[in-house]
């Protein structure tokens, strides 16, 4: 009896001990929760994160909707991460139409994330599937989705590329209907007090294309209602900027007219890098069989790599295929470039102003006239040979790569390359006056006054 008391005695010990010590538990959120004695229930210890994280934004619910899902195919391709707690994340959100050009039926944007399991099997797992009537070309969703990323992947870093139609920094509506464009400034502001406003869509215009020439990715954009009378959900640059919930190391747009030198600036406090073509973009976009290796393959993503496939697959091209730009930002370095612009701008101001646009360096195409290539601009105003260095140096500052081919689809020739495009205002309007004002470059150099 003894001897049984004894066991039940040390039985209770190794009860009371195991009871004391702390629990531990690893959650979805990245973090480890601990509780017992001298710890408050429910505090936490952050994980020293090695994962990185890409997001393919897919935004296809308009004329490229064969070209990203093509995209998609081809990114599932390439190298894939595993499944494990550390391992690197591929998410892909994408909204596409029902069927080509049926832009009335709605659709479920989804969010996947893409690895293989231990066997090597594509597992493609859907963590949420949107209501019909979200539209994907707003600061809304777009906050909402990078929102659910970073809460639910925590992360050494996040990257974005985002696939669909743009217009660089111009406002919603203005690239297919300048002449019916009218400022309100309401407009510009998506959030107010934490609150996100309704989007609002506004006339969509079909830009005119040759059929013999490549289609073309012409922020965002959700094409909606049936010939005759479409509208646009379109995003504005400065609520797309608001839109990012955390600081990203890189967004990469697979889009058109987005490179530049406002985009850039927009961008300073939300990403590291920015990489984007100054002219329009082939409807074939990235290189997406290589892109995983590059952002996921190693522990430090290169965005560089990214853009230099881009480049080269087109600068192997014939004819009017061989037809790209691309550069990659710093942006972090955008600041001395903002100075020594301030102080050109207004030096050079009435010059400016009186240029000949027909003689400065275009990147666009038909009478789209609001693209033209930042140091030619200030080189054509009659800049000195050294303000013209200070204007190089700062542009080599943030610049990391850039790379042009000769010609853009035989519209025209690209003899100076910056890797930034900029507004010309001499060849603009009021209205875009207006709105150009708001934006962070202008507050900052003061180029429309």
């Amino acid at each position: 009896m003894k001897y049984l008391k004894n066991i039940l005695s040390t039985i209770a010990i190794i009860c009371l001990a195991l009871a004391s010590c702390t629990r531990e538990s690893i959650h979805g959120d990245g973090f480890i929760q601990t509780a017992g004695p001298g710890r408050d229930e429910g505090s936490r210890i952050e994980l020293d994160e090695k994962r990185n994280v890409l997001l393919l934004y897919s935004a296809g619910y308009n004329s490229l909707n064969s070209f990203l899902k093509e995209d998609i195919d081809e990114l599932q391709q390439g190298w894939l991460p595993g499944s494990g707690r550390n391992e690197n994340i591929l998410l892909i959100y994408s909204h596409l139409t029902a069927k080509g050009g049926d832009y009335a039926t709605p659709t479920q944007p989804t969010l996947t994330r893409v690895y293989k399991d231990n066997d090597g099997e594509i597992i493609r797992d859907t963590l949420m599937r949107y209501p019909e009537d979200v539209h994907s070309a707003t600061a809304e969703q777009l906050h909402s989705v990078l929102s659910y990323v970073n809460s639910e992947f925590p992360a050494k870093s996040y990257g974005m590329i985002f696939s669909s139609h743009a217009t660089g920094y111009l406002p919603a509506g203005y690239y297919t209907n300048p002449k019916g464009y009218v400022y309100n400034g309401q407009q510009t502001t998506a959030r107010r007090s934490g609150i996100w406003m309704a989007p609002q869509p506004v006339p969509y215009i079909e830009p005119e294309h040759d059929p013999s020439l490549p289609a073309v990715k012409s922020i965002g954009q959700d094409q909606v209602g049936t010939y005759g009378h479409y509208l646009s959900y379109e995003i504005n640059l400065d609520d797309f900027a608001k839109a990012v919930p955390m600081m990203m190391e890189y967004i990469l747009f697979d889009a058109c007219l987005m490179g530049g030198v406002e985009v850039a600036y927009e961008f300073k406090d939300k990403c590291r890098f920015v990489g984007f073509s100054q002219t329009e973009v082939l409807a074939d976009g990235f290189d997406y069989r290589s892109l995983t290796s590059h952002l996921l393959g190693s522990p430090t993503p290169n965005p560089q790599a990214v853009c230099e496939d881009y480049f080269n697959q087109y600068i192997i091209q014939t004819g009017t295929y061989q037809s790209a730009t691309i550069s990659l930002i710093e942006c972090a370095m955008m600041a001395p470039l903002a100075s020594t612009c301030r102080y050109l701008f207004e030096k050079y101001r009435e010059e400016i102003s009186a240029l000949d646009p027909s003689k400065v360096q275009r990147y666009y195409r038909s009478s789209y006239h609001w693209f033209y290539d930042l140091y030619d601009i200030v080189a054509k105003a009659g800049a000195s040979k050294e303000e013209l260095q200070q204007l190089q140096t700062a542009l080599d500052q943030c610049v990391v790569y850039k790379a042009t081919t000769r010609k853009f689809m035989n519209a025209f020739t690209i003899d100076t390359y910056s890797g930034l495009s900029m507004y010309l205002p001499c060849n603009g309007s009021i209205e875009l006056d207006k709105y150009y004002r708001t934006l962070e470059w202008n507050k900052a150099t003061g180029l429309v006054n």
